[in-house]
C-alpha cells in the first residue's frame, strides 16, 4: 500500500483536506502526513521515502513547480469503492 503525503492550501482547508483523505481511502493509500501551505515540506517526505506521492485536492493546489507523482482527485469521487475481492487459498478436502 503506497504511502501518500496531503498537500493542502490554508483557503477552505476543511474542505481540501477532507476531498484528499476520501480520495487516499479510495485508493488504499496509507496517509503519512497532511501538510497545508509548505509544499517544501510535502517534497521533502517524498525525497526521504516517508510518502510515495502528494495527493492535492485541485490543480489550483499545485505549486507551478512541482514535480512528478502527484495525483489530483477528480472533480466526481464516490464516497466509497467497491471492495476489491480477496484472493481465497483452495485448501484441499479429503
Amino acid at each position: 500500500m503506497p504511502n501518500a503525503v496531503i498537500f493542502v492550501q490554508p483557503d477552505r482547508f476543511d474542505v481540501h483536506a477532507a476531498r484528499c483523505l476520501d480520495y487516499c481511502a479510495a485508493m488504499r493509500y496509507e496517509v503519512a502526513g497532511l501538510i497545508c501551505g509548505d509544499w517544501n515540506a510535502a517534497l521533502q517526505m517524498l525525497k526521504d521515502g516517508l510518502a510515495s506521492v502528494i495527493v492535492v485536492s485541485s490543480m489550483t493546489q499545485l505549486d507551478p513547480h512541482r514535480e512528478p507523482r502527484i495525483e489530483v482527485v477528480p472533480k466526481r469521487l464516490k464516497a466509497r469503492r467497491a471492495a476489491r475481492p480477496r484472493l481465497v487459498a483452495k485448501v484441499p478436502t479429503r
